[in-house]
């Protein structure tokens, strides 16, 4: 089953370069936050280039694991770059993972669901590989109206070409709260909690950046397509949608916030 966040190599490197720049916040907040302790198995399920695994390693040792999973071989050449041995990387889809039944303590999916073709097989397969006593924390960005970035990106995109709405539409799905509930609820879990999770980033130099970033993207092609003019007039767009996080010395911080789900088998 394929992903609807599927990357070739380039992008896979532009996104461990500039994406991380916002996701490696909420990448330590959910690793941090999951109660991992020495000696648990962790999976990182939809683990792209890595960057909740690299945060559960520390967690885990001395004799715990870490595995990473994700149908996309570009991040997981990228990963596999940066982490070495510390992780053990796996290709396989989310909703028929090679792993034992009751093979892990934990499940970490950091922004994964929504780009799942079935996301509730993915939540059954999760609960599935999770031993008794396990937990699955998942995000999900929040819904339309938190994430001034994304929202503004997504929005221009479509506008840019038509075409892409439904892609982009998928990053933010509406009432994400509610469908992180209802997957976890519909797959067996018990003790089901959803906080939203918020961080702040600060970006330097924005347009270089919002350029860089969404190459990092599926939606990159759209962004090849332009004329150096109309690339200048989509970061002057980008930046009037976001004027109001201007920092006083020139640069921005902008929030960040995903729904966080949390439930144990």
């Amino acid at each position: 089953m394929s992903s609807g966040f599927q990357l070739a190599r380039r992008q896979a490197e532009a996104y461990e370069s500039f994406t991380r720049a916002f996701m490696e916040g909420s990448a330590r907040l959910l690793a941090h936050g999951a109660s991992i302790r020495p000696g648990d198995v962790v999976l990182d399920l939809a683990c792209g280039t890595g960057l909740v695994a690299r945060h559960a390693v520390p967690l885990v040792a001395p004799d715990g694991r870490v595995v990473g999973a994700d149908i996309n071989v570009a991040m997981l050449e990228v990963a596999r770059a940066g982490l070495g041995d510390a992780v053990e990387l796996v290709e396989a889809s989310c909703d028929a993972l090679p792993f034992e039944d009751e093979s892990f303590t934990h499940v970490i999916c950091q922004q994964g669901m929504q780009f799942f073709p079935e996301p509730l097989a993915a939540m059954s397969e999760a609960m599935r590989v999770l031993g008794p006593g396990g937990v699955i924390v998942a995000t999900i960005w929040a819904t339309l109206g938190h994430n001034p970035y994304i929202d503004g990106q997504l929005e221009l995109l479509a506008a840019l070409e038509p075409s892409l709405l439904q892609s982009v539409q998928r990053a933010t799905p509406p009432n994400a709260d509610e469908l992180l509930r209802a997957l976890a609820s519909s797959s067996g879990f018990d003790d089901i909690d959803i906080t939203l999770l918020e961080h702040w980033v600060d970006i330097a130099d924005f347009g270089p950046w919002f350029l860089a970033q969404t190459a990092g993207t599926p939606w990159a092609p759209a962004l090849d397509r332009l004329t150096d003019a109309a690339r200048d007039d989509l970061v002057s767009a980008m930046e009037t949608k976001i004027e109001q996080y201007v920092a006083p010395d020139g640069g921005h911080c902008v929030p960040f916030r995903s729904y966080r789900l949390e439930a144990h088998r």
